[in-house]
């Protein structure tokens, strides 16, 4: 008797566990795709454009709190798995590969529209890719 009372403590913990696999809601992947779009929009825009240094600085930081954002977001919601080895490593990507982009718009140095689109969808790409793996359970 003392054997089923431990099996039925044991199933009645395993019931009240926390799940691990709660999907992202149409919402959250909304806005991840509006980020995305924002992201690659300001950075494209700030590159090809003119930008004084101050608000260079001003739409990197933006776009450095927007890709930490989602990982803190991730990090803290609750029912979510916790970070695989590769969304760890694509995380880190994230805010180095603003480093990109950042030749231009801090240099003042306007950057032709071709290489502002491929330098602005560098970190659009790593916070697409992470959002991705993020989203794929």
């Amino acid at each position: 008797m003392g054997e089923n009372a431990n099996s039925a403590e044991q199933l009645r913990a395993i019931d009240e566990a926390p799940v691990l696999t709660r999907a992202a809601t149409t919402g959250e992947r909304a806005l991840g795709a509006l980020s995305a779009l924002a992201l690659f929009g300001v950075l494209a825009a700030a590159a090809v454009v003119q930008t004084p240094v101050a608000l260079g600085c001003v739409v990197l930081l933006l776009a450095l709190g927007l890709v930490l954002r989602w990982r803190w977001f991730h990090l803290q919601a609750p029912g979510r798995r916790p970070h695989t080895k590769a969304e760890e490593w694509i995380s880190f990507l994230g805010p180095v590969s603003l480093a990109i982009p950042a030749l231009g718009v801090l240099w003042n140095n306007p950057v032709e529209l071709p290489g502002a689109l491929v330098a602005a969808a560098v970190p659009t790409a790593v916070l697409a890719g992470y959002l991705a793996l993020r989203w794929r359970r």
